[in-house]
């Protein structure tokens, strides 16, 4: 198969990844959250339950007191007054803590706390009936449709086994007192309502694992996508290349242009050439200001002849010195006896002195 048939055959890079996080593209299950926060509002309501229902029966003898003793009707408006504050109280401790769950199990699946302007930012596409239409065909929407159907039947299942095992005790309802009753019932609606949730909690999971294998699936790339990447990220290979040339070309020029400097220019003969400078004021060794290879070794040769650079000729010295050594290096110790006698004989030959 063609590398461009555009068939997302790669899975996503990192980079693809980190870049769909900033904008709010994460695996993300809607159903965990429904359900952690239905489960922490469950357990709040549990716990909270006997402080709750002193509170209301607290209101209701308040209430009646204020009643006996005005012995009549009391104002309307201050009841409704009486009974808004006491559920304000009951009702904001419970949608806090719901709150905070709810934000707690979304942040944890989006890896961390974020806020992506792009993701809540008004989208016109979206008011585009004939691309509404398109989306509500999709197989996802399929699928969330069916999520759906399916939670009503296991919250009708959860209701219909709980109603069945405790039947009898609903038949004997006749014979029991109100609070009694009350009691029956609020147990029967606890039962069903942990029982679901839990069960809903299951396949929340389940569906979160669907969810993260489904948005990686959507995040794979193709093998373009890659290349296009790699470039993008580490630069087209062609640019690098040209300018790594360049710059071997500017090291180039600098070397040549040390080369009239040198004290010495030692050869291959042909192959290489390494040109030396001993300043002593400089540095304590013989530097090698330029060396070369071939075509390189002759360019510094014809300069240092131009120059009337001193050449010699010493192929093991050469070689090992080109191997060994980098440009703007001083020598290492091993070769200090050799380059010295190199030295000595130019000075002797040429009747020139050490510099410095």
């Amino acid at each position: 198969m063609s590398e461009d048939s555009g068939e997302k055959t790669e899975e996503a890079s990192g980079h693809k990844l980190n870049q769909a996080r900033q904008k709010g593209q994460v695996p993300k299950s809607m159903e965990i959250s429904a359900s952690v926060s239905l489960l922490a509002g469950g357990f709040f309501l549990l716990v909270m339950a006997p402080a709750g229902w002193d509170r209301v029966v607290g209101i209701y003898r308040h209430i009646h007191s204020l009643a006996a003793a005005s012995g009549q009707e009391l104002d309307a408006l201050a009841i409704s007054q009486l009974l808004s504050k006491e559920a304000l109280t009951l009702i904001l401790p419970l949608a806090l803590f719901v709150l905070l769950a709810s934000v707690a199990i979304n942040v944890y699946q989006l890896g961390g706390f974020m806020v992506v302007g792009s993701a809540i930012a008004p989208k016109l596409d979206k008011l585009n009936m004939v691309a509404g239409l398109g989306r509500m065909f999709k197989l996802r929407t399929l699928v969330d449709c069916v999520k759906s159907v399916f939670k009503l039947f296991v919250i009708f299942l959860v209701g219909y086994l709980v109603l069945r095992d405790r039947l009898e005790e609903f038949v004997l309802m006749v014979d029991m007192a109100p609070v009694a009753i009350a009691s029956l019932v609020l147990n029967v609606a606890t039962e069903i309502f942990f029982k679901t949730v839990l069960l809903l909690l299951a396949l929340a999971i389940l569906d979160y694992g669907y969810q993260r294998w489904q948005f990686m699936q959507d995040m794979k790339m193709t093998k373009q996508e890659v290349k296009d990447e790699y470039k993008q990220i580490e630069g087209d290979p062609i640019v690098k290349n040209r300018i790594r040339q360049a710059q071997r070309e500017a090291s180039k020029r600098r070397q040549l242009n040390q080369v009239p400097e040198a004290d010495v220019v030692i050869t291959n003969p042909t192959h290489y050439a390494v040109a030396l400078l001993y300043d002593q004021t400089q540095a304590p060794a013989p530097v090698v200001v330029a060396k070369g290879q071939d075509f390189m070794a002759l360019r510094i040769k014809d300069i240092a002849k131009e120059a009337k650079v001193p050449i010699v000729e010493n192929r093991p010295l050469a070689q090992a010195l080109y191997r060994a050594v980098d440009v703007g290096q001083t020598i290492p110790a091993e070769f200090y006896k050799a380059v010295a006698d190199v030295l000595s004989y130019i000075y002797r030959v040429k009747g020139r002195k050490k510099r410095g």
